[in-house]
Formats: structure tokens, sequence, C-alpha cells
């Protein structure tokens, strides 16, 4: 019983850890077109909000078109693993957490879009600029995950969006 409610208290607090304000640092994904400025995929992160136990978790963001800062707030819904959860935004998302630690949060996410077109990224989400350390480990997670280290773009220094 012990051991279920350290469990527990565990996963209570690293979901705890994850809520709050966070911003993008950078972004990597095999189809770069859908990140580069003015790309459908390009979003500025706010927040996260874990809802229902964490079953739920918002993601706040902007998107810029056309010059424009755009807010958008989208639910994702844990499945069965536990650990993905799934949401609708240009196509269908599947998302999960990857990598975390006090200064970032790193997600990693298939998106299908409507023209059933497959894409793989990876979200580092901070409240600064990355250090050389965090930028080797990012590159070396996304040659993992199939991306080329050459299409991660670091997205702090051009997020102009409201806070």
């Amino acid at each position: 019983m012990a051991k279920f409610l350290l469990l527990a208290l565990t996963f209570g607090l690293a979901h705890a850890a994850m809520e709050g304000p966070w911003k993008t640092v950078a972004i990597a994904a095999d189809r770069v077109d859908k990140i580069e400025r003015g790309g459908e995929l390009r979003i500025y992160c706010r927040s996260l909000t874990c809802e229902k136990e964490c079953k739920e978790m918002k993601v706040t963001f902007y998107v810029n078109e056309n010059g424009q800062c755009s807010l958008t707030t989208i639910t994702g819904y844990l499945q069965e693993d536990g650990k993905t959860y799934k949401t609708q935004f240009q196509g269908n998302n599947r998302y999960k957490l990857v990598d975390e630690s006090p200064e970032n949060l790193t997600f990693y996410s298939e998106n299908v879009d409507r023209a059933d077109r497959k894409t793989k990224l990876l979200f580092i989400l901070g409240h600064g600029p990355l250090t050389s350390e965090q930028k080797e480990k990012f590159a070396e997670l996304a040659e993992e995950k199939g991306i080329p280290a050459r299409n991660i773009r670091e997205v702090l220094i051009t997020d102009y969006c409201p806070e």
C-alpha cells in the first residue's frame, strides 16, 4: 500500500510541475516546412493545464499567420497507454512527454494532416534559451526520433506574440 501511495504522490507531483506557464523554446520536425516561420505547426506555447487527474491536458499557444498572432487552446485526451495524448489541430495529433527537467519539458508528437501526410515533431518548452548542453541533448533526441538535427528551429527569439 505504501508503494502505491508513493507512486500516486510521485505521479501527482510530476504533473503539478508540468502545469503552468511554458514557452516554446525550440521545435524539430522531419517536414521542416511545417515549422518554418508561418508554418502551420510552429506554435508559441503559453501554458499547460492538467484537468481530471491529467486525463485531459490543455495547451494554450499562439500561431502566427500572416503576421497576426492567434491564441488557441487545444485539449489532449489521455489514451489507454497512460502516456500519450490525442487531439485535433491541423489534423490528428498524438503527443507525449519524453523528457522532463526543472527547466524544460520535451514532447514528441506525430501529426497527420488533412492530406494524410505524417509529420514527426519535437517541442521543447522552457523559460529561457537553451544551453549548449541542452541543445546537444535535443539534437540527439531528434536524431533518435528520425528527425535530422538540421531541422531544429529555435523559436523563442521569433516569438513576438503577447504573453
